[in-house]
């Protein structure tokens, strides 16, 4: 999912291909292993059928942190526009929510503009200037709503 994710889009994250591909198996089950458990991050991957069209992760940010940092958002081309992004957003928010996070922050690259009107609708705003001048990374950031782990329906 994620070599996928980085060759539809290379230009929406900030890896290459070639550095995810020179990652060795054993550093790819230690974080997958460190994703599956715990409240420090988490990857959540949406499905049709037996298919993996769509994949979101969230990791604290700092030691005891309740920040985390919104990464690897992506959802494979044919499933867009269907509502698949919003639920992954869905049952992130809704796992920070449980695990103490306060808010949720990411950058969101130049260009990406459909990327950054997705998070604007979905409740983000812009939290700085862009990083490296006004073309630069946009910055952006959302609360987790108080409540929302224990009101949410979508896990």
């Amino acid at each position: 999912m994620r070599l996928q994710s980085i060759a539809d889009s290379p230009s929406a994250f900030e890896t290459t291909y070639d550095a995810v591909m020179a990652r060795s198996p054993e550093s790819w089950r230690d974080q997958a292993d460190e994703s599956a458990d715990g409240s420090d991050r988490a990857t959540f991957l949406a499905f049709a059928g037996e298919e993996p069209i769509g994949i979101a992760a969230l990791y604290r940010v700092g030691v005891s942190a309740d920040v985390g940092e919104l990464l690897q958002v992506w959802v494979a081309p044919g499933h867009r526009g269907t509502g698949v992004a919003r639920a992954l957003m869905d049952a992130l928010f809704a796992w920070a929510g449980k695990c103490g996070y306060r808010q949720v922050v990411a950058k969101v690259t130049s260009g990406n503009e459909r990327a950054l009107a997705f998070y604007k609708n979905y409740g983000f705003a812009l939290a700085d200037e862009p990083v490296g001048g006004g073309t630069g990374t946009r910055i952006i950031s959302r609360s987790v709503p108080t409540g929302w782990a224990k009101s949410s329906s979508r896990e």
